[in-house]
């Protein structure tokens, strides 16, 4: 696609048959992603109680003989205008999984993508990032993304849309889930291949 004019076939490339050849689990794909979508929420979100609300620091009306019901502030979660009683307050979203299974999530739907033929494995030289970026352009419509450890691409292709540049050292599941085509790097193929089988 770069630098040669046919793509690299997965029988030109040899492929680590931990990370290619993992059977697909729904269960897991499920979890992990329920995971990383809940650590993305900012949880600002934000209400005040009774004590927060401005106002209210006087009775309404004396306790005794005027026929109403008794109440102490206006700014009781009963009253309009009054406080939230339980209301989220910059709640904390955060959720931990452990890395095997996120590792093995990533690996699942790397694998998923090449049954489905929609991973490439591509060589981009220094003079080869023009040539993607052009050939990124032209079939602009698909979400895609470039995993790879050459920060140049991403600079070269972070304005074309649906296109997204993803570390080698930090693509997961999500990434590849969230895209229909998969472009990878073959200079960064054994870094990836010896990340997600490490183990730590």
């Amino acid at each position: 696609m770069a630098e040669t004019k046919k793509t690299k076939t997965t029988k030109e490339v040899k492929l680590n048959p931990s990370v290619w050849e993992v059977k697909f689990n729904a269960d897991l794909i499920a979890q992990v992603l329920y995971v990383y979508r809940s650590n993305e929420r900012k949880g600002t979100s934000s209400t005040k109680t009774r004590a927060e609300v401005r106002g209210g620091g006087k009775k309404p009306w004396k306790q005794k003989g005027t026929g109403r019901a008794r109440h102490g502030s206006i700014r009781s979660p009963i009253w309009v205008k009054g406080g939230v009683a339980f209301g989220s307050s910059n709640k904390n979203w955060k959720r931990k999984i452990n890395k095997k299974m996120s590792k093995k999530a990533a690996c699942m739907m790397l694998s998923q993508r090449l049954s489905e033929d929609a991973i490439e494995f591509v060589k981009i030289g220094k003079k080869g990032i023009k040539t993607l970026r052009e050939t990124m352009i032209k079939s602009a419509g698909k979400k895609t993304i470039i995993i790879s450890a050459n920060k140049d691409i991403d600079l070269a292709i972070r304005n074309v849309e649906k296109i997204r540049f993803v570390d080698v050292e930090k693509v997961n599941a999500k990434h590849i889930v969230d895209c229909t085509k998969v472009l990878i790097d073959e200079s960064s193929l054994k870094i990836l291949e010896e990340r997600l089988t490490n183990g730590k």
